[in-house]
Formats: C-alpha cells, structure tokens, sequence
C-alpha cells in the first residue's frame, strides 16, 4: 500500500477521519478544516462535503478535477447542530 499524505496529531486533535474511496479511479482529495459529511455521487464521478460552521455544499468532480460550491441556504450552519 502506498502512502498518499500523513496527518500529523496536531492537525487532527483526536478527532474522527473521514474517507469516502472512489471506486473506478482511486483519487484522493484533502479538505481544510473539520469536514462533517461527504459522500460520492451514484455514478461515483462527483464527491459533495460539508465543512463544519460553512453552510455551503462543496463539490469535487474527479473525472474533469475541478470543484464549485453550492449555498444551502441554512441560516443555522451545520455545526450548530452537534
């Protein structure tokens, strides 16, 4: 197994890693800040995450490599409820 990056113990505090694996193509994405949630598209092309105190939908389409934003629209944001 190759390694892709590390994550030094200050940068995650303890915290849980989260991971979503593309299934076909294998790329790999890092996300600054505390990520809450993410997941792949069903056809496993687009990658959406929600960054804590953010109340917009980041998106990652692998198969082009570029990414673009959605605004929820949430007056609360995310980490407000946990």
């Amino acid at each position: 197994v190759q390694s892709v990056f590390v994550l030094a113990d200050k940068a995650w505090a303890g915290s849980n890693i989260l991971y979503r694996w593309q299934k076909s193509l294998g790329n790999y994405v890092a996300v600054a800040g505390r990520c809450v949630g993410m997941d792949w598209d069903k056809d496993g092309d687009t990658l959406a995450v929600i960054a804590a105190k953010s109340n917009a939908v980041h998106l990652w389409d692998a198969s082009v490599n570029k990414t673009s934003h959605i605004e929820s629209g949430m007056k609360l944001v995310l980490n407000d409820f946990q």
